[in-house]
């Protein structure tokens, strides 16, 4: 089985998992002894077993994806970190369903685990998919889909989610998929669009402005208000989560909706920018992939160089819409509250619920 390597967990920590074998490495001074804690739920009451000891070297333990998921921390002489997990969590049909926990806030709280995920399409899943997301206690899906492609690919069913919400905010970059019944016909479909002169030239390069263009416009527009308001309204009822919000491929819609709950919920920009450049990590293969059956279906580089644009997830892109957020309001909360109509006691809730203090150092 091919090993697989977080693309980021919390700082100074790296995990590696091989079947059901996880390597933990912990940036520390040589000749330390370290102690690895492991829990079942992620808070420090829970996390009390300790799994190994070391003076050099990694953590290498047994624990089986089945049985998570698993919440850690790790002990020094003079030191312990923060709770960490594995952030992208192990499913066999779904790449791309991660935690949105250990992150910062200006404030210097932490986002808690196990409660807000996001993700690609669940349509796939297989039993030992569904089997997880049962045990993690999934309660709710927040689903950004059109209705063509909840249709198409409808998410398989999850014993313990009692509540799904639709909200489609309609961004350009679903258009495509809106009359495609797969892939291969939403490639095609794609790539005639620009033969036939249907996309704006001036956009048909590597620059990714129309991405950037659609970005801005979803801070604004009114199908986007309805929808992301909807997604955080359910966010701030603290009897929804764990919840998964997610779209197709994890990038764009619920890109733009993790920007907005992190935004909220005062983390720090680096730490939402990270976030968001995830996903092109987690998908660096599926892209590759995606840039082959595009060449196979046209060799003008323009083309190839547009197409490729629009399924990265550059810095630039979520920064555009970051910037313009503080264009419009540069006191964030403003934001929410005028256009998302949420009142400053929601969002407060929502920051006591969803954040908590880190280590002491």
């Amino acid at each position: 089985m091919k090993a697989y390597t977080q693309p980021y967990t919390i700082p100074q920590i790296a995990i590696q998992r091989e079947g059901d074998k996880i390597r933990i490495a912990h940036e520390h001074s040589e000749g330390q002894t370290l102690q690895l804690y492991m829990g079942a739920k992620p808070n420090l009451e829970a996390i009390q077993k300790c799994l190994a000891e070391i003076e050099t070297g990694d953590f290498t333990v047994k624990l089986p994806v089945a049985e998570g998921p698993y919440y850690f921390i790790i002990k020094g002489e003079n030191f312990q970190t923060n709770i960490f997990s594995e952030r992208v969590l192990q499913l066999n049909q779904a790449i791309n369903v991660r935690d949105m926990g250990g992150y910062e806030t200006e404030d210097g709280k932490f986002t808690k685990w196990g409660l807000l995920y996001r993700g690609d399409q669940l349509s796939k899943l297989d039993q030992e998919d569904i089997a997880l997301l049962e045990k993690m206690n999934i309660k709710t899906i927040v689903d950004y889909r059109s209705n063509h492609e909840r249709n198409i690919n409808p998410n398989r069913e999850i014993e313990t989610v009692n509540k799904t919400v639709h909200c489609d905010p309609q961004s350009s970059f679903s258009e495509a998929a809106a009359n495609a019944v797969d892939l291969n016909e939403e490639n095609v479909k794609l790539v005639r669009q620009l033969e036939e002169g249907k996309v704006d030239p001036k956009y048909i390069n590597g620059k990714g402005e129309n991405v950037i263009n659609d970005y801005r416009s979803l801070i604004t527009s009114e199908a986007a208000k309805i929808a992301y308001s909807k997604f955080l309204k359910t966010c701030a009822d603290t009897e929804n989560p764990p919840l998964i919000h997610h779209c197709r491929g994890g990038k764009d819609r619920t890109g733009m909706g993790s920007l907005f709950l992190l935004m909220l919920l005062g983390v720090k920009e680096e730490e939402i920018i990270e976030d968001y450049i995830l996903t092109g990590i987690i998908r660096k293969e599926r892209n590759q992939l995606k840039y082959e059956l595009y060449q196979e279906l046209t060799d003008n580089e323009n083309y190839l160089a547009y197409l490729m644009a629009m399924i990265e997830t550059r810095k630039e892109f979520i920064q555009a819409a970051i910037d313009r957020i503080k264009e419009l309001y540069p006191a964030t909360d403003d934001y929410f509250i005028q256009h998302f109509d949420l009142t400053a006691a929601e969002i407060q809730k929502m920051r006591d619920f969803y954040l908590e203090e880190g280590a002491k150092k």
